[in-house]
C-alpha cells in the first residue's frame, strides 16, 4: 500500500470506557450525576423506607428472623476491667481499682440506673440501639445529668411538623438554620447539633423539642457514603422489594392450596349409552363423556371425620383431587429468593437451613460471617467505650458521688484516661456447633504458637483469667469437703485418700 493510499484510508474510532458508563439501550440508563446523600435520600423518601422497613420487621418472620440473628451475633459484649496481676491480693491498690470499677458497672447495668424510662438494661438498651439502626439507618442515645441514657428514635432527629410549647427562644432562633435531615451544621458540613423531636400527646405527631449539643449524644448510624452523607441507611434497604415479594408469593401459595384442598372429591359418571341424559341426544364420538346428574342424599352426607363406605353405579368412579402445591420449582426458587434478602445482612444459608450443608460447609460459612460481623462488631464497640468513658469521667469529676474512683486510681497510679483506656468490651462470640471438634482445633493452634488461651476463650465469649479464678474456687471447694476432681487427664482437688489417683495430684 502506497504513502498516498494509507492517507485515504478511513481512521477507525477508538473509544475506551467501562461498560457501566455506556448507554447501549438495553437495561436502565446510567445515571448522569454524583449527588449528596441527602439528595438522594431526602425526608420524604426517608421516612418512607424507615416506615416500609419496620413494618416488614414487624409482619415478616424472615426479616425479623434476619434482623434477630444479625442482633445475636453483632450487638452482644460483656464488660471487662483488670489492671491487677493475676495472683494480686485483695489489698493491692490495682486489685481495690478492678473492683470498684467493676462494681460501678454491675450497678450501672440495671434498668433503673441506665434507662431514662427504667424499662431496659444496659444490654437490651444497646440490642435495641443496634436494632433501630440496622432498621431505620441511624440512632442516638442523649446523655443525661443523672448517668442515666435518653434513646431517640431515628425519626425523632428531624425537622418536626410543629413546635412545641416548651421550646426556648435561644432554641427557636437557631432551629430556623436546621436542614432537611434535623441537623444543625457547620459551614464544613460537621455536625454541630441535633433537633430532637417528641411525638405528641397522641403518640402520632413529631414536634420539635430542643436541640442537643453534638458532644451530649451518642449517635451512630449505616454509613454509604465517605463523607457526602449525614444520616445512615438501613442495609436493609436492598431486601426490601425481594421480601415483599416473597412475602406475597407465599401468600397466594398457601390461598391456592387452600383452593386445592377445599374440592377435595370428584365423583365421574359414565352414560352407558354415550347420552347426557334422556332427551339429550346421542354423542357417539365421545362415549366415555363426563355428564353432570344429580347428586345422591347419600353422597352429600360425606363427612370428612369419619370412614365413608360409598356404593357406585356401573360407570361412577371417585378421584381425589391432590395439589401438588408448592411445587418443588416454587420451594426452591424461595430459598434462592430468601438467601438473596440474607444477604443483605451477610447471613450464610446454612443458619436457615442446616439440613442443606455439611459440617464443614457450616463452619466456613460461620466463619466467613464472622469477618463480616467484625465491622459490626468494631462499630458497637466504639459506641460502647464512648458510653463507658462518659460513665467513668461523670462519676471521676462529681464531688458528691459515692463512688470513690478518683481517690482509689490515684491510689494505683491511674488517672482518669488510663482507667478508661483498661475498659475492654468484647463480643460475646460465636456457639458451639461442634464443641469436641472445635475444642480440639483450638488446643492444636494453641499448642503451635497460632492462638493463645486468651483469644481462643474471647471468640467464645469467654475469659480465660475469670475461667481459672473459677476452676481454682472449685477445687479449693472439693478439697475442702474432700471430693475428688479430675479435669482432662490430670487429678486434682482432694486425692490422699484414693490410692488409685497418682500422686501428683493436689488443689492448685
Amino acid at each position: 500500500m502506497s504513502k498516498k493510499q494509507m492517507k485515504q484510508s478511513p481512521k477507525v474510532a477508538t473509544k475506551l470506557s467501562y461498560g457501566g458508563a455506556e448507554d447501549k439501550g438495553r437495561r436502565k440508563s446510567p445515571l448522569q450525576r454524583i449527588r449528596h446523600e441527602q439528595i438522594i435520600l431526602p425526608r420524604m423518601k426517608r421516612e418512607r423506607l424507615q416506615a416500609t422497613a419496620q413494618d416488614q420487621n414487624r409482619d415478616h418472620s424472615i426479616v425479623a428472623w434476619m434482623v434477630r440473628k444479625h442482633l445475636d451475633y453483632v450487638s452482644s459484649f460483656h464488660f471487662s476491667f483488670r489492671t491487677a496481676d493475676p495472683d494480686a491480693t485483695d489489698t493491692d491498690p490495682k486489685s481495690k481499682l478492678d473492683s470498684l470499677v467493676n462494681r460501678i458497672f454491675r450497678w450501672h447495668g440495671a434498668p433503673r440506673n441506665i434507662d431514662f424510662f427504667g424499662r431496659f438494661g444496659r444490654d437490651e438498651l444497646f440490642r435495641l440501639f443496634e436494632l433501630e439502626k440496622v432498621i431505620c439507618g441511624d440512632a442516638g442515645f442523649i446523655k443525661l445529668d443523672d448517668l442515666k441514657l435518653m434513646a431517640v428514635e431515628s425519626d425523632m432527629i428531624a425537622k418536626g411538623q410543629a413546635i412545641s410549647d416548651n421550646v426556648t427562644e435561644s432554641d427557636k432562633a437557631e432551629y430556623q438554620n436546621v436542614n432537611d435531615a434535623g441537623l444543625l451544621v457547620d459551614e464544613w458540613g460537621r455536625v454541630v447539633k441535633y433537633a430532637i423531636c417528641n411525638r405528641g400527646k397522641d403518640g402520632n405527631g413529631r414536634y420539635f423539642d430542643h436541640l442537643e449539643p453534638f458532644p451530649n449524644m451518642i449517635f451512630d448510624a449505616y454509613w454509604t457514603r465517605f463523607s457526602s452523607q449525614w444520616r445512615g441507611v438501613s442495609p436493609l434497604s436492598t431486601a426490601i422489594n425481594t421480601v415483599a415479594d416473597i412475602h406475597e408469593a407465599l401468600e397466594y401459595n398457601i390461598i391456592k392450596a387452600k383452593m386445592h384442598a377445599l374440592f377435595g372429591v370428584a365423583i365421574t359418571r359414565k352414560s352407558e349409552d354415550g347420552s347426557f341424559g334422556a332427551g339429550s341426544g346421542a354423542i357417539d364420538d365421545q362415549p366415555n363423556a363426563t355428564i353432570a346428574l344429580p347428586v345422591t342424599a347419600e353422597q352429600k352426607t360425606l363427612d370428612p371425620r369419619s370412614i365413608n363406605m360409598l356404593d357406585l353405579e356401573v360407570g361412577e368412579d371417585v378421584k381425589m383431587i391432590e395439589s401438588a402445591s408448592p411445587s418443588t420449582q416454587f420451594v426452591e426458587g424461595m430459598y434462592f429468593y430468601s438467601q438473596i434478602a440474607m444477604i443483605a445482612l451477610d447471613i450464610p444459608v446454612a443458619s436457615f437451613d442446616s439440613r442443606r450443608s455439611s459440617f464443614s460447609a457450616r463452619i466456613a460459612d460461620l466463619n466467613e460471617y464472622e469477618v463480616s460481623c467484625n465491622s459490626k462488631r468494631t462499630k458497637n464497640r466504639y459506641v460502647r467505650q464512648e458510653y463507658s468513658n462518659w460513665v467513668l469521667e461523670t462519676i471521676w469529676n462529681d464531688p458528691l458521688t459515692p463512688w470513690p474512683l478518683r481517690q482509689v486510681s490515684e491510689s494505683a497510679g491511674y488517672s482518669l484516661r488510663d482507667v478508661q483506656e483498661a475498659v475492654e468490651w468484647v463480643a460475646a462470640g460465636s456457639p458451639w456447633l461442634d464443641k469436641y471438634k472445635q475444642v480440639q482445633g483450638d488446643q492444636l493452634a494453641i499448642g503451635m504458637g497460632l492462638d493463645n488461651p486468651i483469644d481462643s476463650a474471647r471468640r467464645r465469649g469467654s475469659n480465660v483469667f475469670t475461667n481459672i479464678e473459677k476452676t481454682a474456687q472449685v477445687l479449693r471447694y472439693a478439697e475442702k469437703l474432700k471430693v475428688p476432681i479430675l479435669i482432662g487427664d490430670t487429678p486434682m482437688g482432694y486425692v490422699e485418700t484414693n490410692p488409685d489417683l497418682p500422686p501428683q495430684g493436689g488443689a492448685q
